[in-house]
C-alpha cells in the first residue's frame, strides 16, 4: 500500500532526524501517526514501531502523558492480537518511562509482567532483569542488584544484539564498582567493551571508560585515570550525560592531586549542568563533592550549604517513589529534555 510506504519513509525520516534535529523528527513522527490513523491500518507491528518512535520523542518534549497514553493504546492493540514481540518491546518502553520519571514502583511492576510471563523472549527477561537491578541500584540495594544483573548474562547468548551485551556487562560492572570489588568490575568491563564497539555506541565506549578510570581512581594510580577519561572524552563527542559525569571525574582527580580551585570548578560546572539536565543523581554527587572540597579549603559555611543540598537529593532520589512527572514540563523553542535514562546503572 502506498500509505504504508509513506509512512515508513517519515519513519525512517523521523530517525535520521532524532538526534540532528529532534523538533523536526517529532513532526515526521507525528505526520506519520496521523497517516497511520487516517488510513485505520491493522498493521500491529508498524503501529508498534511507529509508537515507540512517536512517544520517545513526546517523552523528550515533556509531553509525557500523550507518551504513556500511545504506549498504553499500542499496548492494548497487541495484547488483542497477541502478538508478544511487540508487547514484550511496549512493556519494556512503559518500564523504562517511568524509571525515567523515577517512578521506581511502576516501572518494577511492568518488568515484574515481563519476568513473569512463560511465553516471552529471553532478550525481554534479560531486559527485565537489567531494570529490576537498576532500581535495586538507585536504592542502594546493590547486593540484589548485582544478583539481577548476573541473573541477566547467565540468558546472554550469540543470538542477541551486541548493544544488549554491552549493556548487560556495564550494568555488572557498575554493581561489583559499588561493592568495592575493582577486579570483577574491571572483567565487566573488558567483556562489555567489543560488545559496544561491535554495536557502535559512542556513550557506552565512554562509559566503560568513565567507569576504568573511576577504577584508576579508587586504586590509586591517577595516572591511569587521566588516560581513561581522556579516551572517554574522545569517544563521544556529543554525550550529555557523559559530559556532566566527566566534570564530576575531572573534579575527583583535581581533588586528589589537591588542586582545589579547578576542583570546586568542576563540581560547581557538574552540578549546574546536571540540574539544567534534569541529571538527580549526578546533581546529589555533585553536591556531595563540592561539600568535600569546601571542607578541605576550611569553608565550613559552604560545605554545610552543599552537604544540606545532598542530604535532601539523597532522601528524595531514594524515597520509594521519586516521581518528577508533576515537575515536568514542555520545553520552549523546540528544545527537548534531557535524555532518557539509558538502560544500565550510572
Amino acid at each position: 500500500m502506498p500509505q504504508h510506504a509513506e509512512i515508513l519513509r517519515l519513519l525512517s525520516e523521523s530517525d535520521r532526524l532524532a538526534s540532528l534535529d529532534p523538533a523536526a523528527a517529532l513532526a515526521y513522527a507525528e505526520e506519520a501517526w496521523i497517516l497511520f490513523c487516517a488510513c485505520k491500518l491493522s498493521d500491529v507491528e508498524l503501529l508498534a514501531r511507529l509508537t515507540l518512535t512517536y512517544a520517545r520523542l513526546l517523552f523528550s518534549f515533556g509531553r509525557i502523558d500523550e507518551s504513556l497514553s500511545l504506549l498504553f493504546q499500542a499496548l492494548t492493540q497487541s495484547e488483542i492480537s497477541g502478538q508478544n514481540l511487540v508487547m514484550e518491546s511496549l512493556l519494556q518502553e512503559i518500564a523504562l518511562t517511568y524509571y525515567s520519571l523515577g517512578d521506581y514502583p511502576e516501572a518494577a511492576e511492568y518488568w515484574s509482567d515481563c519476568l513473569k510471563q512463560a511465553s516471552f523472549s529471553d532478550i525481554a527477561k534479560l531486559n527485565a532483569h537489567i531494570g529490576m537491578g537498576m532500581i535495586q541500584f538507585a536504592h542502594g540495594e546493590i547486593e540484589l542488584s548485582l544478583a539481577q544483573h548476573q541473573q541477566a548474562i547467565a540468558l546472554l547468548n550469540q543470538q542477541m544484539p551486541p548493544l544488549l551485551h554491552a549493556r548487560a556487562w556495564i550494568n555488572l560492572a557498575s554493581a561489583f564498582f559499588k561493592l568495592n570489588q575493582w577486579h570483577e568490575s574491571q572483567h565487566a568491563l573488558v567483556m562489555a567493551y567489543p560488545y559496544a564497539q561491535q554495536a557502535c555506541a559512542p556513550e557506552l565506549i565512554g562509559e566503560i571508560y568513565v567507569y576504568m578510570a573511576k577504577i584508576a581512581l579508587e586504586t590509586n594510580n591517577l595516572d591511569a585515570a587521566r588516560l581513561r577519561l581522556a579516551q572517554a572524552k574522545a569517544s563521544c563527542k556529543e554525550w550529555r550525560w557523559g559530559d556532566v559525569v566527566q566534570l564530576l571525574l575531572q573534579g575527583r582527580i583535581f581533588l586528589a592531586c589537591e588542586q582545589m580551585d579547578e576542583a570546586i570548578s568542576c563540581f560547581k560546572n557538574a552540578k549546574e549542568l546536571a540540574a539544567e539536565m534534569g541529571f538527580a543523581s549526578q546533581a546529589m554527587d555533585a553536591h556531595q563533592l563540592l561539600s568535600m572540597a569546601y571542607q578541605r579549603v576550611g569553608n565550613k559555611t559552604l560545605a554545610e550549604y552543599e552537604y544540606g543540598c545532598y542530604q535532601t537529593a539523597c532522601i528524595r532520589l531514594k524515597a520509594p517513589a521519586f516521581v518528577l512527572h508533576s515537575d515536568v514540563k514542555p520545553q520552549a523553542h523546540g528544545k527537548p529534555l534531557a535524555d532518557r535514562v539509558m538502560l544500565h546503572c550510572a
